[in-house]
């Protein structure tokens, strides 16, 4: 039966990134099965033909309403599409949007990767000056003062309470909760969300993308993407930022002796922490074993896991000194990457990592920091074949089998036919209050 379905996507094209992935194959899927699908998401962010030539590209609207700021402008506009639109349900990517249920009398299926709750970027968390708030010219500017600071989290702690408090309350309305890893499962429980009410959803990745060539030539692909072609290659790809635990890297590099070993470190990804980690690896005597490559577009990252013999990710549960704001690693996206490439993987058993990596079957996972553990993982996955081979058939599988994309759109479709449109009508919305 065709179904119209609204999609509250923050993150959509034409950026991109693995939440805009996710936007574009699920919005694209819910319209190739039959579905009505009407997506809102953030305004444009300046006036280039990019938006435009992006949006003409979809065979449904994209509507380009929401605030960066106002949460309570961005309901009433919410409630206004929702009353124009008539959906008989209404998926959004983030817990913030979950209150709408309430609102609406509609099923309001939420997406969660965990920073919702942990670091709720609920800009601006009142009522009254919503609407001035959202204003596109003072928008634009608090938005563009906030990605040039150097301390962000200075910015977060403000009415973090208030805004952790209509995360909750949000999270809390939502008919169903897809989260990304255990983890994050955990933290909406302890936020008071019903264990009933919360499904495991993880993965996210084009195995085929990824899939190794039968045959490659990893010596001239390594040459040509500006590696050492004689050493063995550690390869880790985030954002160059404290939780990554990149700097854990770099000392235990130092510790298992590179020049001895042949080992060599690369890193793909920036950051601001990328001028720190530099004056670590040369202060440490190893800067000829660590390449820093920078950002790698999504689209050219295969070949860096086909030249690498190991993938490590050392992310760690940090905590801001200053404002005492927590981050993890929730999932980990790179690592159903690593391995749909074919790379063993040593990651730290932290955060949502264990959703994604059994230890022993698809990877190692050691303690935070535990720079024994990593070095006997390390090299015990170099040095032994017949259990590098059994770590990399058995990630290939579970790429293909559970973390590709299309088995996580399957578990959406599985979700959406759970919760039929409520017959409640929505002739009010308008006069609804959050």
């Amino acid at each position: 039966m065709k179904r119209r379905i609204l999609l509250v996507l923050t993150e959509f094209p034409p950026s991109i990134g693995g939440m805009q992935t996710h936007a574009i194959l699920l919005s694209r899927h819910l319209y190739e099965s039959g579905d009505e699908i009407c997506v809102l998401t953030y305004r444009a962010e300046n006036n280039s033909s990019k938006y435009t030539d992006c949006d003409a590209s979809f065979p449904f609207p994209i509507h380009r309403v929401l605030s960066r700021v106002g949460y309570f402008f961005n309901l009433q506009t919410l409630l206004k599409h929702i009353d124009k639109f008539n959906p008989d349900l209404i998926y959004s990517s983030t817990v913030f949007y979950g209150i709408i249920q309430k609102l609406a009398s509609i099923p309001t299926i939420c997406r969660s990767v965990g920073n919702d709750i942990m670091r709720p970027w609920i800009a601006y968390p009142f009522r009254p000056g919503s609407r001035l708030a959202s204003n596109p010219y003072l928008e634009k500017r608090l938005h563009d003062f906030f990605k040039k600071m150097d301390k962000p989290e200075l910015v977060e702690i403000l009415f973090r309470e208030k805004r952790l408090e209509l995360t909750i309350k949000a999270a809390k309305a939502c008919t169903k909760i897809l989260a990304n890893s255990r983890y994050t499962s955990n933290l909406l429980q302890n936020a008071g969300v019903k264990a009933k009410n919360i499904d495991i959803v993880t993965g996210g990745v084009d195995s085929n993308f990824f899939k190794k060539p039968d045959f490659i030539n990893k010596k001239r692909l390594r040459q040509e993407l500006g590696l050492p072609w004689n050493r063995k290659i550690l390869l880790t790809a985030c954002r160059l930022v404290d939780k990554k635990g990149v700097n854990f890297l770099i000392t235990s590099l130092a510790a298992a002796e590179p020049e001895t070993n042949n080992l060599h470190l690369v890193i793909v990804g920036k950051g601001r922490r990328l001028a720190q980690l530099r004056r670590l690896s040369y202060t440490l005597g190893i800067d000829e074993h660590v390449t820093f490559v920078g950002a790698v577009p999504y689209e050219k990252m295969p070949p860096y896991y086909w030249a690498a013999d190991v993938f490590t990710l050392a992310s760690i549960i940090y905590k801001d000194p200053i404002t005492g704001l927590e981050d993890a690693e929730t999932m980990g996206r790179v690592l159903c990457e690593a391995n749909a490439a074919s790379l063993p993987i040593i990651a730290t058993e932290s955060g949502g990592i264990p959703s994604v990596i059994a230890n022993g079957h698809n990877g190692f996972l050691f303690p935070e920091n535990d720079v024994a553990q990593f070095h006997e993982n390390l090299f015990a996955v170099l040095e032994n074949d017949k259990l590098r081979n059994q770590l990399i058939e058995n990630g290939v599988k579970l790429a293909q089998n559970k973390f590709d994309w299309k088995h996580i759109i399957d578990q959406h479709e599985e979700s959406f036919c759970s919760h039929p449109a409520s017959p409640a009508s929505i002739s009010n919305s308008i006069a609804a209050k959050p």
